[in-house]
């Protein structure tokens, strides 16, 4: 497969306002890869090595955070299997994309942007178990995306307390065999349940 060059945004003084950008253009000019394909350390390694040097660089403040632990994690994959798909600099983008793109919305890139708005949301998301089947993200993150458009307080503690019920729903349910639309339900009301009792707390 021949891809043309391209590069990634190094554009803004906070690093971080660039991941959906980067994510959605690493994810469309490596859709085609499988998911086995796409968890090969050597891929990773290499693309963050040689064409995505810099960006790497840019991204993880290697000139500051330059310790061995630092660029083993970014470089290459310097956790377990799984974690390591969202620390290296390059895997991180591909699975943010793989994970949230839903082409059934009038922005495809919608949920991906969401994810994007604070590493927190990253960690407390898509390193879980949870996070392996696309569906159930999607189901996720619209209803945390209409909570919050709904006015009820979304911050990062919310979000990964979320996060944590949806872990606990996986130990009643078979979450893989769930509609979207009760995933969606669930932690709908869940929120709903948190901000009631922030609000009753004020």
């Amino acid at each position: 497969m021949e891809i043309e060059d391209f590069s990634l945004d190094m554009s803004a003084e906070k690093v971080f306002q660039t991941d959906a950008e980067n994510a959605k253009r690493i994810y469309e000019k490596f859709r085609f890869l499988s998911e086995s394909q796409a968890s090969d350390e050597r891929l990773w390694a290499g693309l963050c090595l040689g064409p995505f040097w810099r960006y790497v660089q840019y991204r993880w403040n290697i000139a500051v955070k330059c310790s061995a632990s630092h660029i083993k994690q970014h470089f290459f994959f310097g956790f377990s299997a799984r974690r390591s798909l969202t620390r290296n600099a390059v895997a991180r983008l591909w699975w943010i994309g793989k994970l949230t793109y839903d082409e059934g919305r009038s922005d495809p890139w919608e949920l991906t942007k969401f994810v994007c708005e604070n590493a927190d949301y990253i960690m407390h998301i898509l390193e879980r178990n949870t996070s392996n089947n696309p569906l159930i993200i999607r189901g996720f993150l619209s209803a945390v995306i209409d909570a919050r458009r709904k006015g009820m307080q979304m911050d990062t503690n919310i979000v990964g307390e979320l996060a944590r019920y949806l872990n606990l729903l996986g130990g009643i349910y078979i979450l893989d065999c769930l509609p979207e639309q009760k995933i969606y339900d669930k932690i709908y009301e869940k929120a709903e349940e948190l901000n009631n009792a922030l609000q009753s707390r004020q």
